[in-house]
Parts: structure tokens; C-alpha cells; sequence
């Protein structure tokens, strides 16, 4: 709030009386308890039987709901696992100060996902797939897998259920569930399809028959293989590995993070991506907004050998796969606890060669196998775990592949030099989740963070804060920030919440997440350390590896999310609310960083 000045005034006795009026009207008017609700929005849409209702209202109010008392803390929060009715719940809150009362209706909507009544026969189309359209254009050398359409939708139960393809034959869908058919249509490259539509057909126990149509029809004129290659510019940094331009298999699930420059066969179409051929049965969907498409298959790649590269700029291990002019796509992964780092190419001829030795003391060997028809893979086995970062990308004549190697720490101050970037989650109009106490995440996080940097730079530490007030932010700004600077560490900084459909009852306690094996130290000591020192928060869920997170995928660096406390329990809560709670908070986490680089320095 900004400073009030007090400003004098010389009041008639009429001023005074009016002035004593208003002001008894308004105190009159304040009497009247508030109630703030923090979630569910106004008008939310759930599925489950409960929703988790949460907010305050004037300290030492009643409050009930429906008429139904409820239990509030002396500091008027209350977070309740409120049960719903199918249809619109309209909830009445009343809360009560003395002789005055405030009231709010908050309208929830559940939705039913029990099976259709058996009668009248029915389908719900909205429920119908395929919902979107797909295309094969290469059709006869796509694998039975990447061939087959998943045909589905949710009627009145008991029924018996169809669906044909076009003016193909009909074929019998499988009731797997109350209400749930479903069938898998193996397209044959025989059988000319020309955006042929599904029709379902449901007959009854009532005798009656239902049709509905798919949304996405179907074709396979065979207009061979095309080129997509990732436009420059598409993808941030060296090893942020954006969901914005990810390639996800058929199913959904991240595959590779595309860098600029990289090819891919195209040989289809699902919607608004294109299919990609990786390898004989090996099949990715991407964005077509990302690539530029050209006539024709990429260039092979032909690999050369296996080559360690002296940089004398770079104190990092480098390691060269030559591929001529081809961009093949990879993926990188990291195992074995860091001890490990693989890349599998795709679309080599062959794998590449491998001279012997590797005079490096990082390096035990350098591994190279094909391992599928066009799929090779080259491993690094490290003589220690790999913890400071690594990264893959084209430059020169191929893919060069950048360890980092461990920093030289004094002991004695382990901090000293150390370059970590802090995160404070949301910021701006990025609220986080929603604070009972009315302080949404936002403004939780960003108090702890700025303490943690004093107590690091106390020890020595360079720390850089991804934001420093409440700004807004772009998710990947965060990452960039940390590879740009060459941080040692990045730590994002958070409250957690749960989500619709869970009970939020006895759900407490921190959580650290990381998806590389290299962030499993540091993490490990944050959590260490908070649970150390707070352990009024209850132990929580503790480590979460192989998360997919926007701030936990980049590689640059060991990257992890810590999760401090939940918003949605209300002992979590007023820990955070608290300015005691969040300097044990920001104290924990300085700790473990710093319990994390000492056991480094000391070779532990």
C-alpha cells in the first residue's frame, strides 16, 4: 500500500456530527462478515462426487453451508472436500459475526459419467472417435501399429455395436465396459479410402437402432514420403526440451525435442500434426506449424567415427558423431544415475565407427550398437556420475555431444564462484494456485526465494532470481535465463496444490521433483534439509524423478522443482502465510543447496 499523510482539518460542530455519522455507518457496514472463496471458480465444471472448496472468511466468523455448520480456524480458513450432487449445486454460504451475517452462492456443476441409461437406446457423440482426421500417405510401409485407428464411443449399455468404414464391410465393436464400445480398424493399403467416414451403430435392448458418424474421416491416397525440417529459430536454448515443439508418439507421450535443422520422413497426417517415419515401426506426431515440408525423403545420414574433440575455450567433454549433411532426428537420455548418457540416432544406414581410446579421465568407454533397422546408438559410460550438466545439438559436420565436466570446489567454502538460478514460481498474471488466506502462490514464492539468495550470496554464491518482483514471465523465459548464465544448479520454487477429484484430507508436505538422474543429488539434500527442518509440514511425498516439467527437463544443469508445502492443507498453509515459516523455509532450502556442494567438494 502506498504511505498515507495525515492532513489537518478544522471541522464545524455540524462537519463533526456528519463526519460521526458517516463513520458510525460505516463501521455498521463493515460489521457484516466477508467470505472469500479461492476455489472453485464461479461456475466450475467437475466430474468426481467431491470438490475441494477452499477459502476464508473474517476472522472469528461462523460459517455455514446450506445451513450446515462447517469448522473455520480462528483466522477464518476454511478448506473442505465438499460432497456434489449430479447437476448444478448451487452453495449457499453464510457467514456469522455476532448479529450480522454475510452470504455468497457459489454455483458447481457435476458432470455424470455413469453409463447411459439402457433405455432409450443412445449414443453420446461427443463421445465418438476417431474425432479427428487422419491421412496415410505411405501406407504400405507403415507398421500394422501405426496402420490401426482406434474406433470407440459410450452408449446405453448392453447394447450391440457396429461400426463400417466407408462402404467396407461392418465390423463388431466390443462393449469393454457399462456403456463403453470400442474396436481397432486395421487399414489395408488395398482399400482405397478418400476422407471415408465412420459410422457407428448401436442396437438397443429395447430393439431400437442409433447411427452416429466419427468426426475424422480417413484416407490413404499414396502421395509418398515428404521432408519436414524444424524451422531455425523454433527451438530455445542448447537443452531446454520445450513441450512447444516436442514430437510425441501416437498415444500421446513425449518422444524428442526437436533441434533446428532436424529432418523427419513425413508420412501422414492425424489432425493438425503430421506423422513421421523414424524408422521402420518407429512413428512420431508433430506440430506441421513448426516444420517446413518440401518433396521428397530427407538426406540419409551417413555416419563417420566417433571422435573426442579438444576445445581449448571449453572445459567441457566433447564428443563428435559425424553425419555429412544429414540432421537425423535423436534423443538423448541420461541413466544408470548419471553414469550413463546415450543418444539413439535415427535413420542412419549405418552406425557410426568407433576408434579406440578415449584418453579422457571422465570417460570409462565409448559404446556404439545399431540397435533396430536404421536405429544406432552411441553411449557414454563415465567413471563417475555425471552431475553438471550435458547437451546435444548439430554444429559443423554432425551432432556434437557437451558434458560438463565437475567444478573445482574449495571445502571450505563450497559455494564460493558458484553460479544458481532461483526460480520463484508464477509471478504477474500468473497467480499460481489459489490461497485460501487470500495470497495466491505467486506471492508466496517469491518472499522464500528472495531469502534464499541472501543466505547463498552470504556463502559465496552468484545467484541470479528469474524474476525479482511481480512480473509476468514466459514458462521457458525461466529455463533460458539459467542455460544463458551458465548456472550451476536451477531451482524453481513453488507451493502445491492438488487438483480436481482429489481428496486434499491428510495430503501434506514437501515434494522435489527432477527429470534428469543428475538433479537426484541436489534434491535430495533440499529434501533433506526441509524435512530437517520443518518437520511440522509432515514428510510428504518426498523425490519425484523423471518428471515431465518445463522446469525440471532442461539439461544445461541440474534442474528441480521444489514443491515447499501445500496450499490446500491448513497446516502447510499457515506455515507459508507465515514470515516465521518462510524463513525456515528459505533456510531449508540455502541448507540443502549447500549440503549438496559441500558433499561434491568433499568427494562424498
Amino acid at each position: 500500500m502506498p504511505p498515507r499523510f495525515a492532513r489537518r482539518a478544522v471541522l464545524t460542530i455540524a462537519a463533526l456530527a456528519t463526519a460521526t455519522l458517516s463513520a458510525s455507518v460505516l463501521t455498521a457496514a463493515r460489521a457484516a462478515p466477508e467470505i472469500f472463496i479461492a476455489y472453485p471458480p464461479e461456475g466450475h465444471r467437475v466430474t468426481s462426487d467431491h470438490v475441494l472448496l477452499e477459502g476464508s472468511v473474517t476472522a472469528g466468523a461462523a460459517l455455514k453451508i446450506g445451513g450446515r455448520a462447517v469448522a473455520v480456524g480462528s483466522d477464518g480458513l476454511f478448506i473442505l472436500w465438499w460432497p456434489l450432487r449430479v447437476g448444478v449445486n448451487d452453495l449457499r454460504l453464510t457467514a456469522t459475526a455476532g448479529a450480522e451475517s454475510g452470504t455468497r452462492t457459489l454455483r458447481v456443476t457435476r458432470g455424470d459419467l455413469a453409463p447411459l441409461p439402457a433405455r432409450p437406446t443412445a449414443i453420446d457423440r461427443s463421445s465418438v472417435t476417431p474425432n479427428v482426421s487422419s491421412e496415410f500417405w505411405d501406407a504400405a510401409h507403415d507398421s500394422p501399429a501405426e496402420r490401426t485407428v482406434r474406433v470407440s464411443f459410450r452408449g446405453a449399455p448392453g447394447g450391440r455395436a457396429f461400426f463400417q468404414v466407408g462402404q467396407s464391410v461392418p465390423q463388431s465393436m466390443r462393449e469393454v465396459s457399462p456403456g463403453s464400445y470400442e474396436a481397432a480398424f486395421a487399414l489395408s493399403p488395398a482399400l482405397p479410402l478418400d476422407r471415408a467416414a465412420v459410422t457407428l451403430r448401436l442396437t438397443g435392448n429395447d430393439g431400437r437402432t442409433v447411427l452416429a458418424t466419427a468426426p475424422g474421416r480417413l484416407s490413404n491416397a499414396p502421395l509418398g514420403a515428404r521432408t519436414g525440417t524444424q524451422r531455425p529459430g523454433t527451438v530455445q536454448g542448447l537443452g531446454l526440451n520445450a513441450s512447444t515443439t516436442e514430437a510425441n508418439t501416437q498415444t500421446g507421450t513425449p518422444f524428442l525435442y526437436p533441434r533446428d535443422g532436424m529432418t523427419f520422413a513425413l508420412v501422414g497426417r492425424q489432425g493438425n500434426d503430421v506423422r513421421a517415419r523414424l524408422a521402420p515401426g518407429v512413428g512420431v506426431l508433430i506440430s506441421e506449424a513448426q516444420l517446413d515440408v518440401s518433396p521428397g525423403l530427407p538426406v540419409q545420414g551417413q555416419a563417420g567415427a566417433v571422435t573426442l574433440e579438444e576445445d581449448p575455450a571449453s572445459p567441457s567433454l566433447r564428443i563428435r558423431v559425424p553425419l555429412g549433411e544429414a540432421r537425423v532426428p535423436f534423443t538423448l537420455s541420461q541413466e544408470d544415475g548419471g553414469r550413463r548418457l546415450s543418444v539413439t540416432l535415427y535413420g542412419l544406414e549405418t552406425p557410426p565407427g568407433l576408434p579406440t581410446p578415449f584418453p579422457d579421465p571422465l570417460l570409462g568407454d565409448v559404446q556404439v550398437e545399431q540397435v533396430g533397422p536404421g536405429v544406432s546408438r552411441v553411449t557414454l559410460n563415465f567413471t563417475t556420475p555425471q552431475a553438471w550438466g550435458f547437451t546435444a545439438n548439430y554444429g559443423g559436420d554432425g551432432l556434437l555431444l557437451t558434458v560438463r565436466r565437475p567444478p573445482v570446489l574449495d571445502p571450505a567454502r563450497p559455494l564460493a564462484g558458484r553460479m544458481i538460478v532461483l526460480d520463484p514460481g508464477h509471478g504477474g498474471t500468473q497467480l499460481g494456485g489459489a490461497g485460501a488466506l487470500r495470497v495466491p502462490e505467486k506471492d508466496l514464492t517469491l518472499p522464500i526465494a528472495r531469502r534464499v539468495a541472501e543466505l547463498l550470496r552470504a556463502q559465496g554464491a552468484g545467484v541470479q532470481l528469474t524474476r525479482e518482483s511481480d512480473v509476468t514471465l514466459g514458462l521457458y523465459e525461466r529455463g533460458l535465463s539459467a542455460e544463458q548464465s551458465g548456472a550451476d544448479l536451477l531451482v524453481s520454487i513453488h507451493a502445491n496444490a492438488l487438483p480436481d477429484g482429489r481428496d486434499p484430507r491428510g495430503i501434506r508436505g514437501p515434494e522435489v521433483y527432477f527429470t534428469h538422474p543428475q538433479a537426484q543429488a541436489p534434491a535430495a539434500a533440499i529434501l533433506a534439509a526441509l524435512r530437517r527442518t520443518l518437520p511440522d509440514l509432515g514428510p510428504g511425498a518426498g523425490l519425484k524423478p523423471g518428471a515431465d516439467l518445463a522446469l525440471t527437463r532442461p539439461s544445461t544443469q541440474p534442474s528441480l522443482l521444489i514443491e515447499t508445502a501445500y496450499l490446500t492443507d491448513p497446516g502447510n498453509l499457515r506455515v507459508l502465510m507465515n514470515p516465521a515459516g518462510r524463513e525456515r523455509l528459505a533456510g531449508a532450502i540455502a541448507a540443502g543447496i549447500a549440503d549438496f556442494f559441500q558433499a561434491q567438494a568433499s568427494g562424498r
